[in-house]
């Protein structure tokens, strides 16, 4: 999948929505952002920061309503960091900074703060309001501070509801003009299960026997609720579609036990501890992030062979977030643990809860399909796929580490 199709993926799910009290979709935000920033004559890349400025918006859920926004969303950051995965600092980093320039203009404008909509004056007062002089100095001495000024005048004038601006497919030749193709990596970040050890099947059982012990037979969930879910999330939707009164600690808990005892034998996805040493040899720093507790990771871990490549600090279990997947915090955490900014990072994943944050983290990723389910509306959401480790191609992780391996719509077989 190109960089365009991707961005037109993203916008065909939630482009339609309302921007937030303003005139305008979300679509029609950002084009009329561009328009506005080829209108003042500015560069390619600006323009191209100016139509994917509020990506962030899309990548994560925020409320609908501004009224109902308790604390700044930060979407500059997480979209800044979803376009450094694809495009270079000129196009991420006026992105990371429009929300700062706003609060830099209503400090050093008198008549911009009272130019804002009423959407942009509440989000105004989450972000911080007006800078202090010491923000200010601190925000002139960023290398784009000035393309992030230019930014924000033109997000500013896209909010003209019945204008119509060019489409999002004319964008497409600049899109794939500055869009990266490979680049290193320095950490690969690898989900647990259903990724490097095959139990999405005793996953399945032990909530299907759980519920039974409670009286619901038959009980089974779709897998957006499963995979890459954490017991708890599980045991809540339990209680939410059946009349199972136990605590949801109580449900973890017990499926969790019978998960453990079904997977003592279970067997690795082909390939997967020979790839991970692999992958260290090559340089590349080993990361685990699973939605299983860390107990769980260490136990397998262990029983993989692999200890000596994933750190104690690189694995992140679901005990260790406040919000599991698709929240991208243990990806995040995992990158921070390793050192490596979360652009260098490449997450091997199977499943949509997992994808998805591994995009809201900004991170590249590889959909390992051997295990996974909705295969085509998951392979949508990733950067590559393959059937499992034995199909990477040889000398993958050595093209990964020295950015030649580009895995931008790859499929390996």
């Amino acid at each position: 999948m190109s960089v365009t199709d991707e961005l037109l993926a993203i916008y065909a799910r939630r482009g339609a929505e309302a921007y937030f009290g303003e005139a305008v979709t979300m679509l029609e935000h950002g084009l009329q952002a561009a328009y506005f920033a080829r209108a003042a004559h500015a560069p390619d890349a600006l323009v191209v920061a100016a139509l994917l400025h509020d990506i962030g918006h899309l990548i994560e859920p925020v409320p609908d309503r501004i009224a109902d926004w308790h604390s700044d969303a930060g979407h500059e950051r997480s979209g800044a960091r979803w376009l450094a995965g694809r495009f270079g600092p000129e196009v991420s980093e006026p992105v990371r900074l429009h929300v700062p320039a706003k609060r830099y203009l209503c400090a050093t404008d008198p008549a911009y703060l009272h130019e804002l909509s009423e959407a942009s004056a509440i989000t105004l007062k989450l972000q911080g309001g007006p800078m202090s002089v010491t923000e200010v100095a601190a925000f002139e001495a960023e290398p784009c501070w000035r393309d992030a000024i230019v930014l924000r005048r033109c997000d500013d004038q896209g909010k003209l509801g019945g204008f119509k601006a060019p489409d999002f497919e004319s964008y497409r030749p600049l899109l794939e003009r500055l869009a990266r193709t490979a680049r290193p990596a320095r950490a690969v970040l690898f989900d647990l299960d259903g990724t490097l050890i095959d139990t999405e099947i005793h996953t399945d059982a032990a909530i299907s026997a759980v519920a039974a012990q409670h009286g619901v037979g038959d009980f089974s969930l779709p897998h957006t609720e499963t995979r890459g879910r954490t017991w708890t999330h599980v045991a809540e939707t339990i209680r939410a579609q059946t009349a199972v009164a136990a605590p949801a600690a109580e449900l973890a808990a017990a499926m969790l036990a019978h998960w453990k005892a079904a997977v003592a034998q279970v067997h690795e996805i082909p390939g997967a501890a020979q790839a991970i040493h692999a992958a260290a040899a090559s340089g590349l720093h080993i990361g685990v992030v699973s939605s299983s507790p860390r107990s769980v990771i260490d136990y397998f871990v262990d029983k993989l062979g692999i200890g000596s490549c994933v750190g104690p600090q690189a694995r992140i279990g679901g005990d260790a977030v406040r919000v599991s997947k698709p929240d991208p915090e243990g990806f995040l955490l995992a990158a921070r643990a390793l050192g490596v900014e979360p652009t260098d990072a490449v997450i091997f994943e199977d499943s949509r809860a997992g994808l998805l944050a591994a995009r809201a983290a900004g991170m590249r990723s590889v959909f390992i399909t051997c295990c996974a389910a909705e295969l085509p509306g998951n392979a949508a959401l990733a950067t590559a796929t393959c059937t499992d480790y034995r199909s990477l191609p040889p000398g993958f992780w050595r093209g990964l580490a020295a950015g030649t391996m580009d895995l931008a719509g790859k499929s390996f077989t």
